[in-house]
């Protein structure tokens, strides 16, 4: 049986300040300021552990020794944080940077360094975006495909280094950041790469540009003719890669046959699916987070995302160390990083609980405390979060998370409709939400739908919102207060909408199209034309492939459905538009041009509609700084008070 034990590290890192934190308020301070520690990651011995920390104002890179209980900061840039890092081996990690105190509009972060655990002997690997603007080159996109734990210092890298669209594959030293190209022969316009347990190059995902589509490759060794293992449209069923066992065997995910993406082995010799792995009724598991132990040399289980986070094991050490870990952290979804060592290094979160990190003593069973990461938020004070389904008119079950106001009684609440992005991704999950919960603790009960057109639940939901912006994706808007107000939870008269950039779009849209529903809308950096996204060329997807060839079929033709996008643009039935509205814009935003919120701006205040506009400056499709976080935040709570809360008219 796993114990609970006094923290005995990383009081280095956390400082006991917990005791010290001030009661929680209905504030956004709390809610939206950054972290306080990123993440932490055991060494590859498990002796020490690399972690995010605070450091005079801007997030650092620390290791600790975790028998010598010191700690020691390594990397701390004067004008960046660092974002991310990993261990190569036990002497030395690599990271990247960001700049938490400049908007998302004017980031020059990125790139890729490398350094030893004792802050010695740096190397810059990719340089930043700034630096690459400086020497005129394109390598500051990378992504690591491989850290070998070989022995070496090598890890393996996919960079922009004679493309910007089209990366190739590198294995790089990050000593002497000398590199080899290990794609020479690379199958046509990769954009992307997967990479075996050996750093070999031996699966890509090729784009297809006269056809929209890609095919996949595969090759059984690094010097092996590449061979073609699917073709695949936009539509229909589909193979693609996912990662590489210890045996060298590829695993795919796939929804042949089914409604869902499942887990396979590929059978070189049947040219097809192999052995299934992993399926679920409900839920894709193309991005499923396989565990992969380098001391058996294969997977042992894997992480996926459903209604609620869950885990599946394929071995029995590790299933009952699973257990034990959940017994210990209950309600939580806990995350095991073991590596050679006898520590496990556990993330445990929820709905309520932003995450802390525990180490476990293996030999023990002793579960030590290390670190909050956000010190300001007390569990026990959030709301819950809850997952749903409800069914929309058609009969499609619509997925969605309900957070309710905690400490009242559920019954004619006002609601705050929160719609996602994308709006082709999987846009909610079960976990601590800083906005949901932020609007709970208002006093909002605040709904978050998958509508379709949301991908993670399978082909028939996503599939159900192509060529539906305005559409059938309203629908399942208005289903979902229907079902609430059925249910005696929410009042009709006090509802709202709220979303960022397509959820801009829906509140819009949901504004003109049913004014007697809303009674105001939150319309964050929101598409307000469709017309638009094929007329400004100055966004960042303008003659894109994904313009030329995707938006076609998921959102409309310009040309052959020109009728149905005019009467699914927000800008085009404004006239409609009666409710008050919040608009809330990036100035260097390029995915959506400020444009769209002047023109909608002007002609709803040209009519009389109430509109409260912002902009911030140097804020680009989503907001990065803290002060222009709690400014938009305070704005929210008062407009919803003001239409919907406690100072609304009855």
């Amino acid at each position: 049986m796993i114990s609970r034990a006094i923290p005995l590290v990383l009081c280095i890192v956390c400082s006991a300040a917990r005791a010290a934190d001030p009661a929680p308020a209905v504030s956004p301070e709390p809610f939206f300021r950054h972290a306080d520690y990123g993440a932490l990651a055991l060494s590859p011995s498990g002796k020490y552990i690399g972690a995010l920390v605070p450091v005079q104002g801007r997030m650092g890179l620390a290791v600790l020794d975790i028998d010598g209980k010191s700690i020691k900061n390594i990397a701390n840039p004067a004008e960046q944080d660092v974002g991310w890092f990993e261990w190569v081996n036990e002497e030395r990690l690599v990271f990247s940077l960001v700049d938490l105190q400049k908007g998302l509009g004017e980031q020059t972060g990125g790139g890729l360094f490398a350094i030893n655990r004792d802050g010695t002997d740096f190397r810059e690997l990719v340089p930043t975006a700034k630096a690459s603007m400086d020497r005129m080159s394109r390598r500051h996109g990378a992504r690591v495909l491989r850290m070998l734990r070989d022995g070496s210092d090598d890890i393996v890298l996919a960079v922009n280094e004679l493309s910007e669209r089209y990366p190739d594959v590198y294995r790089v030293n990050t000593r002497t950041g000398r590199r080899t190209l290990k794609s020479l022969d690379k199958p046509g316009d990769v954009v992307e790469w997967f990479a075996d347990r050996a750093g070999a190059a031996r699966a890509a995902v090729v784009d297809e540009k006269d056809e929209g589509g890609t095919r996949v490759y595969w090759r059984p060794t690094e010097d092996a003719k590449w061979i073609e293992i699917g073709h695949y449209g936009i539509r229909g069923p589909r193979m693609q890669p996912v990662d590489f066992d210890g045996d060298g065997s590829l695993i795919v995910a796939s929804d042949e046959g089914r409604g869902t993406f499942a887990l396979y082995r590929y059978d070189a010799a049947k040219k097809g699916l192999g052995e299934l792995i992993a399926a679920h009724p409900t839920s894709d598991l193309d991005d499923a987070s396989l565990v992969f132990d380098r001391r058996k040399n294969r997977f042992v289980g894997m992480r996926y995302e459903a209604e609620r986070p869950g885990e599946a094991w394929f071995d029995d050490d590790w299933a009952r160390l699973a257990k034990g870990v959940n017994n210990a952290l209950p309600d939580h979804a806990n995350f095991i990083q073991r590596e050679d060592a006898d520590r496990a290094l556990i993330y445990s979160s929820s709905d309520r609980d932003p995450g802390s990190y525990y180490l476990l003593d293996l030999k023990t069973s002793r579960l030590e405390p290390l670190v909050a990461r956000r010190k300001a938020i007390h569990p026990e004070n959030m709301p819950k979060r809850t997952p749903l389904r409800y069914a929309a008119r058609d009969g499609l079950s619509i997925p969605a998370y309900l957070t309710l106001p905690p400490g009242k009684t559920p019954r004619n609440l006002p609601l705050v409709v929160h719609v996602h992005g994308g709006p082709y991704v999987h846009g909610n999950h079960w976990e601590w939400d800083p906005e949901a919960a932020y609007l709970a603790t208002l006093g909002y009960a605040v709904l978050q739908p998958e509508f379709r057109g949301s991908m993670g639940w399978g082909r028939k939901l996503y599939e159900a919102g192509w060529k539906q912006w305005g559409g059938g994706m309203q629908d399942d808007l208005d289903d979902g207060v229907d079902h609430l107000v059925k249910e005696g939870i929410v009042d009709p008269a006090r509802v709202c909408i709220m979303g960022g950039s397509y959820g801009g779009y829906a509140v819009m849209m949901s504004l003109a199209r049913d004014p007697a529903r809303w009674k105001c809308g939150v319309n964050i950096v929101g598409v307000t034309d469709i017309g638009m996204m094929y007329d400004v060329t100055w966004s960042d997807f303008f003659d894109s492939d994904w313009m030329r060839y995707h938006m076609k079929d998921l959102i409309g033709d310009p040309d052959k459905d020109a009728a149905m996008l005019k009467a699914s643009s927000p800008l085009a039935n404004a006239a409609h538009i009666k409710a008050p509205v919040l608009m809330a814009y990036g100035g260097q935003d390029r995915r959506v041009p400020p444009v769209h919120g002047e023109r909608m701006r002007d002609a709803l205040q040209k009519q009389g509609t109430p509109v409260e506009w912002v902009e911030y400056g140097d804020e680009g499709h989503g907001f990065m700084v803290e002060a222009t976080r709690y400014d938009l935040y305070r704005r929210i709570a008062r407009f919803l008070d003001a239409n919907i809360g406690a100072a609304a008219p009855r």
